[in-house]
């Protein structure tokens, strides 16, 4: 279990200072890597540095609102190129596709479609069924690698994010991180481990998983999209064609529907009595409509199990002499600096 190994490696600590997220890294991308190639990697094991590498690589140096994506016609301005964020991203991402259909060709060696292991022995037992029913189907193995593509860049840098910021959080506001504890104390004690349907009879811990989402809005800013037809919304008339580029965070900040909503304060998601969850139809950390996130489920999973089980196990505090500063950068998600945190076990 990915997740137990992960919180070995935070005892091996011994509650001194580390940064969470050489751990945690590895351990999130291990997740996928169970999920698409059906096995997970040691830590240092080059093929699953070299995923990190990649999906750090694309965050750090790629933004929705860079120059070339606003405005694409400057690409054509010649050696433009060596200026912007796009340059190196081709090479990136030539290294991916590679790296992805040598797996996948690896999966076809031993292929046996009574024996599915993962996603992708599980697309391609796919790519056969409707090649007999569809001829013209869309299925098939350049479609496979770009799917793993975005498995691999949406499921490891958000969730990675999110659960960064969530520790630091908890560092910062001890009475949250108390009252999360004396939940799972109730729901789950100290005997076994959380399960995803714990969150059901855990709203406090729900709630704080929201206003997470909510306040720091770990994607501020949505994936580019564009009109296909002339549009008119809320009274503005928007022709096709026409760039798009939601804006969560302003969503998440706005005080008509928010009240102080600079503040952390996951009551706004429970309900008067605190027995329920209540969940605002201006919550849009996953997006709306038909391009809502795939991953959503997946995400909530992760965030619950990684959340509870290093709050059954440990109180999250700062070194010594250590403030909150809550300093964070904007890339394709708002990330929070660099920073140092104690485990210490729980007596």
């Amino acid at each position: 279990d990915e997740i137990n190994h992960f919180i070995e490696v935070l005892k091996s600590h011994d509650g001194k200072p580390l940064d969470v997220k050489q751990p945690l890294s590895p351990s999130v991308s291990n997740n996928i890597c169970a999920l698409v190639f059906g096995k997970r990697y040691e830590y240092d094991h080059p093929e699953r540095k070299f995923l990190d590498t990649n999906v750090e690589y694309e965050f750090e140096n790629f933004s929705q609102t860079s120059s070339d994506t606003l405005f694409p016609w400057i690409r054509k301005i010649p050696f433009a190129s060596k200026f912007l964020s796009h340059d190196h991203m081709g090479d990136v991402l030539k290294d991916y596709i590679s790296f992805f259909q040598k797996k996948i060709n690896e999966h076809k060696k031993t292929f046996d479609p009574s024996n599915v292991r993962d996603f992708i022995d599980r697309y391609l037992t796919e790519i056969d069924t409707q090649k007999e029913k569809n001829p013209g189907s869309t299925f098939s193995e350049e479609m496979l690698v770009s799917n793993i593509i975005d498995v691999f860049d949406a499921g490891s840098e958000t969730i990675r994010t999110s659960i960064h910021w969530f520790v630091y959080s908890m560092a910062a506001f001890p009475d949250t991180q108390k009252k999360v504890q004396q939940e799972i104390m109730d729901v789950i004690g100290t005997e076994r481990q959380p399960e995803y349907i714990d969150m059901r009879s855990m709203p406090y811990t729900h709630a704080v998983i929201l206003e997470l989402m909510r306040w720091k809005s770990i994607v501020p800013l949505d994936l580019v999209h564009y009109t296909l037809s002339d549009s008119t919304v809320g009274g503005y008339e928007i022709p096709k064609g026409t760039t798009i580029i939601a804006n969560f965070w302003n969503a998440h900040h706005d005080p008509r529907y928010w009240d102080e909503p600079d503040k952390f304060k996951p009551e706004r998601f429970l309900s008067k009595d605190g027995k329920s969850v209540v969940k605002s139809s201006n919550f849009m950390a996953f997006s709306l409509g038909r391009r809502v996130c795939p991953g959503e489920s997946m995400a909530y999973l992760e965030m619950f199990l990684y959340f509870t089980s290093m709050l059954q196990k440990f109180d999250i505090v700062f070194p010594e002499g250590t403030k909150a500063t809550f300093e964070a950068k904007l890339k394709l998600t708002y990330r929070l600096e660099p920073y140092l945190i104690r485990f210490v076990p729980k007596s």
